[in-house]
C-alpha cells in the first residue's frame, strides 16, 4: 500500500495554480513544474485520499531544505521507493479508515524522529510498523464462487484508489432436481457467504421451460415453510426460481429445474400391494405374471372342455 500520498497532498495546494503564492516567473511557478514532473512516477494510490492534517510541506519540514534543493528531491524520492513494497497491500472495504490512521501515525512517526535519526533509517522504521499494523487488521472473507453479490467480501484497492467486489453475476446456474410426481421436494435458497438478517425472500415459477428469463416467471405465493426453504407436494416440470432480498436490488438468485418422471418406486410397490389384495392373494408369495395368470386360465378352460366331450 503506498503510504506517501500524505507528502504530495501537503506539497500541492501551495503551489497549484491559481494560488495567491504563486507569480509567473517566480520561483514558485518552477516548483510546480518540478512537482509536476515528479507526479507523472507517481502510484495512483498518492491521491486515493484527502489530506489528513494540513501541515507545511513535508519533505521541507523534515529536512529543512526548500523545494528546489536535492535534498528535498533525494527525500520525496525515498519516500517514492519506499512506498514501493506497499503498493500492491488492498484492505477490507470497513478497513479504509484503519488504513487511513495507519499512515498517518507512520508520518508523526517520520515527524518525531527527524532530529534524532537519519532521514533514511527512520523511514524503513516507519515502513516496519506500517507491515505490522497492516498484518493486524481483519482480512475481508474471500470471493465464494460462482454468483451472487458479496459486499462483506469487497477490498479497498490501493492501485486502483476504489473499492473492488467480487465481479460475479446475480444468477446462479440453473440447477437440475430431479423428482416424482408423487413426492414432495424441498429447496433452499441459501447462500455460501453471509448476508444480513431478515433479507426478503421471493419465490417463482415458469411452467415447464427451463429459463433464467425473469419475465417469464409468475410470483409464488402462500407456499413458504421457512424463510430459505419452499416445499411442494405435487411437483411440476418447469423452473423454480428464489430472490435473495427485495427484487430491485436482489444479493443472489438461484434457479432449480425440475425434472419430474412417473411414480416412485414407494407408489408402485403400493399398487401390488393392492392388487394382491383384490386377488386375495398370500401376502408371502410374489403374485404370477399376468402371462402366467393368463396361461392357467386357459389350461383349465380347455381341460373343461375335454371333460364335456368325454
Amino acid at each position: 500500500m503506498g503510504w506517501w500520498w500524505v507528502p504530495l497532498m501537503l506539497l500541492l495546494p501551495p503551489w497549484l495554480p491559481g494560488n495567491p503564492g504563486i507569480q509567473a516567473g517566480g520561483s514558485g511557478l518552477w516548483q510546480w513544474v518540478a512537482l509536476t514532473s515528479w507526479l507523472l512516477g507517481v502510484h495512483p494510490c498518492l491521491l486515493c485520499f484527502g489530506p489528513p492534517i494540513q501541515q507545511a510541506q513535508f519533505c521541507h519540514h523534515i529536512t529543512g531544505a526548500p523545494l528546489n534543493d536535492p535534498q528535498h528531491q533525494h527525500c520525496l524520492e525515498a519516500l517514492v521507493q519506499a512506498a514501493v513494497p506497499l503498493a500492491s497491500v488492498t484492505v477490507g472495504s470497513g478497513q479504509r479508515e484503519a488504513l487511513r490512521d495507519i499512515i498517518v501515525d507512520a508520518l508523526h512517526f517520520l515527524e518525531k524522529q527527524k532530529d534524532m535519526k537519519p532521514f533514511e533509517v527512520s523511514l524503513q522504521e516507519a515502513v516496519n510498523m506500517i507491515w505490522v499494523k497492516l498484518s493486524q487488521l481483519e482480512e475481508a472473507p474471500a470471493c465464494i464462487p460462482p454468483c451472487g453479490y458479496q459486499p462483506a467480501a469487497h477490498v479497498f484497492q490501493c492501485a486502483t484508489c476504489r473499492l473492488v467486489d467480487c465481479r460475479f453475476p446475480l444468477d446462479c446456474p440453473v440447477q437440475d432436481m430431479w423428482t416424482h410426481m408423487d413426492e414432495a421436494i424441498t429447496l433452499h435458497c441459501d447462500v455460501p457467504f453471509s448476508t444480513p438478517r431478515d433479507l426478503p425472500i421471493t419465490w417463482m415459477f415458469a411452467k415447464d421451460l427451463r429459463t433464467q428469463d425473469l419475465t417469464l416467471f409468475e410470483e409464488l405465493q402462500g407456499s413458504v415453510e421457512r424463510p430459505l426453504s419452499l416445499t411442494l407436494q405435487d411437483p411440476t416440470p418447469g423452473t423454480i426460481a428464489c430472490c435473495l432480498g427485495v427484487l430491485s436490488e436482489p444479493l443472489v438468485r438461484k434457479y432449480f429445474y425440475l425434472n419430474v418422471s412417473g411414480g416412485s418406486v414407494e407408489a408402485e410397490q403400493g399398487l401390488q400391494a393392492q392388487f394382491r389384495a383384490v386377488l386375495r392373494w398370500p401376502h408371502s408369495r410374489t403374485p404370477l405374471h399376468y402371462t402366467a395368470l393368463l396361461g392357467l386360465g386357459l389350461a383349465v378352460g380347455c381341460m373343461v372342455l375335454v371333460l364335456l366331450l368325454v
